[in-house]
């Protein structure tokens, strides 16, 4: 087996990156070629492209994705919008390289750190890849946005249509449509703790649906929340339509949407929510994906 590897600097305003490209062959044939995108922290995210026997691409897959501020050179990589530029830099450079790839398959792993100040001060002081007390990105993102965080910045949709189609048709009848139940009966569905009730019931009482209540949880509350109910609540409403598994990012349609642009492509009246620059991002602030190592240091 012999490596091939090549080297190519992408400036992306502010940030500086470098590319690694190596190509795997064995008596001439290429096995696989593998990309990864960095700074002075060089393996930020990894991409690995299979070939068939006759040395032609076929697939192109996300293996990994790590955010750390060394990610660029010379200007340190901002949390969430940072990661985006950077993933976004490296697909693109991949299809100018290999044109036959214009889609990178996925497993959506991601997770985001919710503690008190104290374990987040603690956090600040981790080597990479170690993370404290993590939750599902995705369901949160669902709750809050409507949509997960793959979904909302690369339009990510799952490799099976019809089954993407009944994902987003759950989603909009959950969140927007399906009728809240007594309070009472929610606590039995929900099984928050009990010291969280009278807090849970205020806003309950005063939401039309699901998204309204979960949208009034204040952001420096939604931790608590999250760590305790919201995740197994959201698990329970999707179960059987939505899986982290069997994700891809199509590299020619990856530009986010207004939120109408999302409705008419969807098909759904709320598909996501729009972000402005510096919006909300939950305590901690980093995301990663326990699986494959990913953390997109994400904000939602």
């Amino acid at each position: 087996m012999a490596s091939e590897d090549g080297r190519t600097d992408i400036p992306v305003d502010p940030y500086l990156f470098t590319i690694i490209d190596r190509t795997n062959t064995h008596k001439g044939d290429i096995i696989s070629r593998n990309f990864k995108i960095g700074g002075n922290y060089s393996d930020c995210v990894n991409v690995s492209i299979q070939y068939d026997d006759h040395s032609h691409p076929i697939s192109g897959k996300i293996q990994t994705i790590v955010y750390d501020e060394e990610c660029s050179k010379e200007v340190p990589l901002e949390r969430g919008e940072g990661s985006i530029t950077m993933i976004k830099t490296l697909l693109r450079h991949i299809h100018k390289m290999i044109p036959e790839i214009t889609s990178f398959s996925f497993d959506d792993m991601s997770a985001v750190e919710c503690g008190t100040d104290d374990e987040k001060r603690q956090s600040r002081h981790r080597k990479r890849g170690s993370h404290a007390r993590p939750v599902s990105l995705y369901y949160l993102s669902i709750a809050f946005n409507g949509c997960t965080w793959y979904e909302k910045h690369f339009r990510a949709t799952y490799k099976d249509k019809s089954s993407h189609h009944a994902y987003r048709s759950r989603v909009e009848h959950f969140l927007y449509t399906e009728p809240l139940p007594r309070f009472d009966d929610f606590l039995r569905i929900a099984n928050p703790p009990s010291d969280l009730y009278s807090e849970l019931e205020e806003l309950y009482e005063q939401a039309t649906h699901y998204a309204a209540f979960f949208s009034a949880i204040p952001k420096e509350r939604r931790c608590v929340h999250a760590r305790t109910w919201l995740v197994p609540f959201m698990k329970r409403g999707l179960e059987g339509v939505f899986s982290n598994e069997g994700w891809v990012i199509d590299v020619l349609d990856m530009t986010p949407l207004s939120l109408q642009g999302l409705q008419k492509a969807r098909g759904g009246r709320r598909a996501c929510k729009t972000r402005k620059r510096g919006g909300y991002s939950y305590p901690g602030r980093r995301v990663h994906h326990t699986l494959i190592g990913d953390d997109v240091g994400g904000d939602m």
